[in-house]
């Protein structure tokens, strides 16, 4: 990742921006695609960057502040885009792995672009199943699945496109009897004792499934993308994938998840399989998220 953008759009232009008068009358507002852009950071390594922003001047470290926490927030990469509002907030808006994920997206479909059906597991806010509808006009029909009745709300409303076919529900259920030529899944990568796997953050048990098992639902040439974590990999590869695997793009990013970092046996847990303090640029513990394609051959 190069450089991140920030710009101010819509109503934040008068309540933030400070334009809130034109030829001397009131502004309330502004339509969405009026924008004004703010600020560069380079090379990111976070969507939102706290300690990046508080090294900013004053008022330009409380506006970006208070853009990032203003509703609807927008994240776009190359031109696609989603929005994220007070309706969605009992799901992730898009982070620094959902961008890195479409960035590996882009290089695939630059040397493949014969994919008919596709499904995405656990699709969020739904920018991944949007970016390859948007990018790869080929596919016939994409699955859009996550067990959460919210984040299936958030795809539809950020989603318009006839080929979207929406599942709420166990997306593993949907994958029976089935088979495609493309599955997509960012899951749930961080490793817990005793994890019950029905929130967003922890268990491994998706992920190891879809790596050792994946081949049953792909067609001949078929591939799955999917987001491993240092934090796991030994664990999901202690038994080596009957698909060849590859690493198409990793990052090093900061561990950022408050209900481990404040979780003591949880962190020692992760200490235990790896996981190191590592003071730098603001952040005490990273890992690597690598995004790895198993083929089907």
């Amino acid at each position: 990742m190069k450089k991140e953008e920030i710009w101010a759009n819509g109503d934040e232009l008068a309540s933030i921006m400070g334009k809130d008068r034109i030829n001397g009358k009131r502004v309330l507002g502004y339509p969405q695609d009026k924008k004004v852009y703010v600020w560069t950071f380079r090379n990111p390594v976070l969507i939102t960057d706290n300690y990046k922003i508080s090294k900013l001047a004053p008022a330009l470290r409380d506006t970006i502040f208070s853009l990032l926490v203003s509703r609807p927030r927008i994240i776009e990469y190359d031109n696609v885009s989603t929005f994220w509002d007070h309706s969605h907030i009992k799901v992730w808006c898009p982070s620094i792995d959902t961008i890195l994920f479409a960035k590996a997206l882009r290089r695939i479909l630059k040397r493949k672009k014969d994919f008919k059906t596709a499904i995405e597991i656990g699709t969020g806010s739904g920018f991944l199943s949007k970016y390859l509808l948007k990018k790869n006009k080929k596919i016939k029909s994409l699955i859009v699945n996550d067990i959460s009745p919210y984040a299936i709300k958030s795809a539809m409303d950020n989603i318009k496109d006839k080929r979207a076919l929406f599942y709420t529900g166990d997306g593993l259920k949907k994958l029976k009897n089935h088979k495609f030529d493309l599955i997509i899944c960012n899951p749930p990568y961080v490793p817990r004792p005793r994890s019950i796997n029905d929130n967003p953050y922890e268990g491994i048990e998706l992920l190891d499934y879809l790596v050792h098992e994946g081949q049953k639902y792909l067609n001949p040439g078929g591939i799955l993308i999917t987001n491993v974590s240092s934090l796991c990999w030994n664990l999901i590869f202690k038994k080596k994938p009957s698909m060849k695997t590859t690493i198409i793009e990793k990052m090093r990013v900061p561990l950022k998840v408050n209900n481990i970092l404040n979780n003591i046996k949880w962190l020692k847990y992760l200490e235990k399989l790896g996981l190191k303090r590592n003071y730098k640029d603001g952040y005490e513990y990273w890992h690597e998220i690598n995004i790895i394609i198993l083929e089907n051959r």
